[in-house]
């Protein structure tokens, strides 16, 4: 999901509607919270807004009830038993009010046109010293066209190439998050190194077309094989040399895909998963409550509250239901072909000790011996240099990926090559 950072309220009716995007900052117990409220008015006049919050890897928050009458906007955020009610000034540049979260905290927001954007110098920018070809093909079933972007290098043929797959959520090409473009980084080293790489964006997604709500990762699995069927179909793609790479979900994906079809190259799993969703679950909660400040009886209780609500959603959510209980064990005993397997050490949302270990253990039971299994040292779950690993720290570190981790990838990307 991408924040709109442009507001399109004409002047002259600043003074009569919040419609806009305004930032404050409000202080807490970890320090000074920066957040953004991003107000909308449907055509039938009904309010509607979320809450971003800069600090905390500009996660997003839809308010569950907005309302503005006599210029006095009040907001419900039901999933966190929060609130804000404020006055709008006469020039519409300012709400004064209070936001309520078990205490009252002042919060002035202000009109702004953007949000603040942190550094992010790894980003790459055009011109590349590579081709690039926006694409589409069709997904894994009917109605669903992927759009994507296909990247080689200027010089040569027949390339070599790797299959993006992103991780869960509905995620775009680049799998951006908290302003980071993980998988615009991942294709451009990759590209770098001599090896063509086809991102897209996810079904129902961005210029995708197809429903992502309700879809599982069977069938994302679906669609991560039409892609690779689609560069099968070119001829500047060597169809033996493809490779499926994919992040946290995709990395539960990549072996679903590898294990049905023989002719893969190899599989690339980024913080992917070995255990069921439920297992994952239930360390991941608590492990990021602890690493966001709680205490272990706050995180404990965060965590039961957290998993009950999960447990409901599954009757009605597919993804939830499919997630909670598949075991990507039997699908790595499948897997044939050479596979690199990565986490960092400090993961809070795939414990890497738990899921390589398992991960390992699959592919003993299968007999693989072509698989490279690491920790690396002092890396988040986006595999970012961090101190915690809290999802709080995605967005304010500057580094979208580790450079150790980049050179890991490429390395055995091209040693797998020089054996083909």
């Amino acid at each position: 999901m991408r924040v709109l950072i442009l507001f399109t309220v004409a002047l002259s009716l600043f003074g009569q509607s919040p419609e806009g995007l305004f930032l404050g900052e409000i202080a807490g117990g970890m320090g000074k919270l920066r957040l953004a409220f991003e107000i909308t008015k449907s055509a039938d006049g009904k309010f509607s807004s979320q809450i971003i919050s800069i600090d905390q890897g500009y996660a997003k928050l839809p308010a569950a009830a907005t309302s503005f009458v006599e210029k006095t906007l009040k907001l419900t955020l039901g999933n966190i038993n929060a609130g804000y009610e404020g006055t709008l000034s006469d020039d519409g540049q300012t709400i004064t009010g209070t936001f309520t979260q078990g205490i009252a905290i002042p919060l002035v927001l202000k009109r702004t046109a953007e949000l603040p954007k942190p550094p992010r110098p790894q980003e790459t920018k055009e011109p590349y010293p590579y081709r690039s070809e926006d694409l589409t093909f069709a997904g894994g079933a009917t109605g669903v066209t992927l759009a994507g972007t296909l990247t080689r290098p200027k010089e040569g043929t027949l390339f070599a190439a790797v299959v993006l797959v992103s991780g869960s959520g509905p995620q775009d090409r680049n799998e951006e998050l908290a302003l980071h473009k993980p998988f615009l980084l991942w294709a451009d080293t990759i590209t770098r190194a001599g090896i063509a790489v086809l991102r897209y964006d996810d079904r129902g997604t961005a210029k995708s077309t197809g429903t992502f709500r309700g879809s599982t990762s069977k069938d994302f699995a679906l669609d991560a094989t039409s892609a690779v069927a689609y560069l099968r179909t070119r001829k500047d793609i060597d169809a033996t040399r493809i490779f499926v790479m994919g992040h946290s979900e995709g990395g539960m994906i990549a072996p679903m895909v590898a294990g049905e079809d023989p002719k893969i190259a190899g599989i690339v799993l980024l913080a992917g998963t070995s255990v069921t969703g439920e297992r994952i679950l239930a360390r991941q909660l608590p492990d990021m409550a602890r690493a966001a400040g709680l205490n272990e009886e706050q995180a404990a209780a965060n965590a039961k509250l957290s998993l009950d609500r999960i447990t409901k959603q599954k009757a009605s959510d597919p993804w939830m239901a499919f997630f909670w209980d598949y075991d990507p064990a039997p699908a790595l005993r499948k897997v044939t072909c050479p596979v690199l397997a990565l986490n960092g050490e400090l993961d809070m949302q795939v414990n890497a000790k738990e899921n390589l270990e398992t991960m390992e253990l699959a592919f003993r039971q299968s007999g693989n011996k072509q698989t490279t299994i690491k920790a690396l040292p002092k890396l988040n779950h986006l595999f970012q240099t961090a101190k915690t690993g809290s999802g709080q720290e995605y967005g304010n570190i500057e580094e979208t990926i580790s450079p150790v981790a980049l050179e890991v990838v490429t390395k055995w990307l091209k040693s797998i090559l020089a054996r083909k």
